[in-house]
């Protein structure tokens, strides 16, 4: 097959991938905070592994920034960020992933950093959502405690139970990943880490961008300080979506990406020089292990 048709291939599968990530941020749970978990990010994240960083921050920001162009018109800032935040997070994947692969980066020091970051978020969310008040304190509201005087003087951010509690989640889950870690195979072990970066940075991008974005469209309306601080309460209020999302996202990811992967790897616009360069590494792996194996048979016949 020539590189101009497997380049058409790639196109037309690409633009498939955008209308499934499209559909799976259709398949939305609203949250009572505002924001939504999604499946959005799952598509992105399996095309960035099997097809490129490139291939995968399109699939990313076409996919959900038209689903915001479509059901957020009215929010231009939210459709900005989708488009920008969403291909950086697909193209860390994907060129993260592949990185990995190459230089053989090691891949524990990362989930001691995250499982550090998520201990971290888990105790000081806890900890402000303790110290607010509970006046409005609803499944309803969304488990929202209201803590006064936070960053600024006078000022009021909400920190949702969720926060701590999908925190905790997620370090239980780095420090499982992190203990196993031993029982993957490489190509597993990059996807892993790819993944987890990739989560982080929307994570963080999420919140940075909201924070930001909102608060230069609230100061049209208010004054600077108090569209920022408006915008703060926002931002940190869909945190929650955020966690919650992106634990489905790693869990999915790291579950289906293997299977999908040795049934698509034959095709021809899925084929990847580090997949051949693991495989061909794997197979070493197992003919040392054969050749061990057989040491150890003839050793205990001979000590029979």
């Amino acid at each position: 097959m020539s590189k101009k048709d497997i380049l058409l291939r790639k196109g037309v599968l690409i633009a498939i991938l955008v209308a499934l990530c499209f559909g799976a941020t259709r398949i939305n749970i609203p949250m009572p905070t505002g924001d939504m978990v999604h499946l959005g990010n799952f598509v992105m994240i399996l095309s960035a592994l099997l097809l490129g960083g490139i291939e995968g921050g399109l699939v990313g920001s076409l996919g959900m920034g038209i689903y915001d162009l479509v059901f957020f018109s009215n929010r231009p800032f939210t459709i900005v960020r989708s488009f920008i935040l969403k291909f950086i997070v697909g193209f860390l994947v994907g060129y993260l992933f592949r990185l990995v692969l190459k230089k053989k980066v090691r891949t524990d020091l990362l989930l001691i950093i995250s499982t550090v970051f998520f201990v971290l978020l888990f105790g000081t969310s806890l900890a402000l959502f303790l110290s607010g008040d509970f006046t409005d304190f609803s499944f309803k509201s969304g488990l929202v405690s209201k803590v006064s005087n936070f960053l600024l003087s006078g000022k009021t951010v909400g920190i949702s139970l969720y926060i701590p509690l999908f925190s905790i989640l997620f370090a239980i889950g780095m420090l499982l990943a992190l203990i196993f870690q031993r029982k993957l195979n490489r190509r597993s072990k990059a996807a892993l880490f790819a993944i987890t970066v990739a989560i982080l940075v929307n994570i963080l991008g999420e919140f940075i961008l909201r924070w930001l974005l909102e608060g230069i469209n609230n100061v049209v309306f208010l004054s600077v300080e108090d569209g920022f601080t408006v915008s703060l309460f926002t931002a940190t209020s869909k945190i929650p979506g955020s966690l919650i999302t992106g634990f489905i996202s790693i869990i999915l990811a790291s579950l289906i990406y293997e299977p999908v992967y040795k049934g698509v790897k034959s095709i021809d616009i899925f084929k990847d020089n580090t997949g051949f360069f693991v495989e061909e590494e794997d197979d070493i792996s197992n003919e040392i292990d054969e050749n061990i194996e057989k040491d150890n048979n003839i050793e205990s016949v001979l000590n029979k």
